[in-house]
């Protein structure tokens, strides 16, 4: 601040010099003040209320003022310029300043830079290029034109741009950092690397440099100078993030898990990463199967030490408590389970990993409804854990429990006036009620449902199944499974109910058709696609591929006593 009143008040000097002759004795020094009504005063006085005062609306009245005097005063028209900053009127008031006076520097560096902010960049080029004309040393000029033609997907443009600035101002690091970038884009190779090398031989000990010029021999394919760089850059810095990552991409890109994972625990260990990123790197490694079994033991180390840098982080715990089961500590496992249940951390979807896992390991009835009734007490308002519950009473066969439990969440969804979430309730009241054997409350419910949202794609598919089963309204049921499997195209279950309308509706051979993308995308899994195929090939007179096929749909879970009945029936109707 002391130092923007001098440069003011050295300003102001100069005017009064201006104004008052060439005296050189105190004595001869003018007595009165400068011209408070002039343009070079009033415009100082702006300045002074911009920067000392911070009055800008002060500031940007005397300029406005100013300009209604005279509409090409550039100093005013850079000066509102900058006040603005984005918008139409800061891009309009930086070409006229820049227009009243093309040769002044500042002028035209501002009109290019607020071109670019606008996103107006073939507008910005031939400024820039005014710009390099006015002052040929500016490295920001050419950075700015590169990035430029680098935008707008001209890399070479780019590039030629940098080799002039090279051969005007000489060699400058950071520009030759920006090259490097743009000739690996360019697949230019060969000049990157030396590029590169160059970068180094004026920083040795520039971690960047070093890892700019393993990238550049990693992308040429020279894998040995590539991993001697990369290390080199390890060694330069052991705890620098980016080249540690770029040795674990490295190596995994090489097939060496056993280098790559070094480096990994590193950055799994390293606090300076953000949790998330943590969180991501470790469901990559343990969503991978082949890579996860096969390396079990390294990554369960990594596992255990996330598992205790962050005792109470949900997607560690559920990781740990995963490897546990695959190493078959299925006690421990829940063990570790139930003792983080109680976290005030805790989520509906641990609870709910937590129940499933009870049920896998056949806990009894009062203890698995016990927790299910403390993980309702504690989630009382949501609809992921009353959902759980209803199913839970459903898959029971308690189905006037599970309605009471649907139609709670129904009300629910009502006051909070969701319609999709009161569609999906309506869909669950509907299976229920189909469950229990009332067809007709199940598909009053179902309509209620597709009222609310006509798209419920769960509904629109068990509805029309349901209804087919009727023998009845076909050409409705079929109406509501296309929208289905047009909506969800890669679901086997719902063309799987398209197909089996369609064999209902006499249209077999289209039919089989349609079940064979159901068997594609199934993988031929299912029971009921398999048994359904089957009935098509029946229908077609294929009794042979028929037969495979029942056989098939047995031996995935099918019932045979119910597919031995169902068979004989057929055979009796021909």
């Amino acid at each position: 601040m002391r130092r923007l009143r001098y440069i003011f008040g050295a300003i102001l000097c100069t005017i009064a010099l201006c104004c008052g002759g060439h005296a050189t004795a105190q004595e001869s020094m003018p007595t009165t003040l400068p011209d408070s009504t002039s343009r070079t005063y009033r415009h100082v006085d702006a300045i002074k209320q911009l920067t000392i005062h911070r009055d800008t609306t002060r500031a940007k009245d005397i300029w406005l003022d100013l300009l209604r005097r005279d509409s090409t005063y550039a100093p005013a028209l850079y000066y509102l310029s900058l006040v603005d900053r984005l918008g139409g009127e800061a891009v309009d008031y930086a070409h006229r300043a820049y227009t009243a006076d093309s040769t002044n520097k500042w002028y035209t560096e501002n009109y290019a830079n607020k071109l670019i902010l606008s996103g107006r960049y073939d507008d910005a080029i031939p400024v820039y290029r005014r710009l390099v004309r006015l002052d040929a040393k500016n490295l920001q000029s050419y950075h700015a034109l590169a990035i430029i033609y680098s935008a707008k997907r001209m890399p070479y443009s780019a590039i030629a741009i940098l080799d002039s600035a090279e051969l005007r101002i000489g060699y400058n690091s950071y520009l030759g950092k920006i090259k490097q970038h743009m000739l690996l884009d360019t697949r230019q190779y060969d000049r990157a690397i030396e590029e590169g090398k160059r970068r180094v031989s004026e920083h040795p000990y520039d971690v960047e440099a070093c890892l700019s010029l393993a990238i550049s021999y990693d992308a040429s394919g020279d894998d040995s100078l590539a991993m001697r760089t990369y290390e080199e850059a390890f060694r330069l810095d052991t705890t620098n993030v980016e080249t540690i990552t770029a040795l674990v991409d490295y190596y995994y890109s090489r097939g060496d898990i056993r280098r790559m994972l070094d480096y990994e625990e590193r950055l799994f260990r390293d606090k300076s990463i953000p949790v998330k990123d943590k969180e991501q790197r470790l469901e990559q490694y343990t969503n991978d199967t082949e890579l996860y079994s096969q390396n079990y033991l390294r990554l369960g180390s990594i596992i255990v030490g996330l598992a205790m840098d962050y005792p109470t982080n949900r997607t560690f715990i559920k990781a740990y408590a995963m490897h546990l089961i695959g190493g078959g500590n299925t006690d421990e496992a829940y063990d570790y389970l139930m003792r983080h249940i109680g976290d005030k951390e805790a989520t509906v979807d641990d609870y709910i990993m937590l129940l499933q896992y009870m049920m896998f390991l056949e806990k009894d009835e009062a203890t698995v409804e016990a927790m299910i009734a403390q993980a309702v007490e504690r989630f009382a308002d949501d609809e992921q854990m009353l959902a759980f519950e209803g199913f839970y009473y459903t898959e029971k066969g308690d189905y006037s429990r599970a309605l009471k439990i649907f139609k709670r969440g129904l009300a629910t969804a009502k006051k909070s006036g969701n319609d999709k979430l009161r569609s999906q309730w309506l869909g669950y009241i509907g299976d229920t009620y189909h469950m229990m054997g009332q067809e007709m409350k199940s598909f009053m419910a179902y309509a209620d449902a597709l009222h609310y949202d006509q798209n419920n794609v769960p509904v629109l598919n068990n509805y029309a199944y349901y209804l087919s089963l009727t023998g009845r309204g076909l050409d409705k049921a079929l109406a509501m499974s296309e929208l289905a499997i047009s909506l969800e195209k890669s679901n086997a279950t719902y063309i799987d109910t398209y197909a089996w309308i369609l064999h209902l509706m006499g249209r077999s051979e289209e039919a089989k058709r349609v079940m064979l993308r159901a068997l594609s995308l199934d993988g031929q899994r299912d029971p009921d696609i398999l048994a359904h195929y089957g009935d098509i090939l029946w229908a077609l007179g294929e009794k042979f591929m028929a037969e495979t096929y029942w056989q098939k749909a047995v031996e995935r879970g099918y019932d045979s006593e119910e597919m031995k009945s169902h068979i004989a029936e057929l055979k009796q109707q021909n």
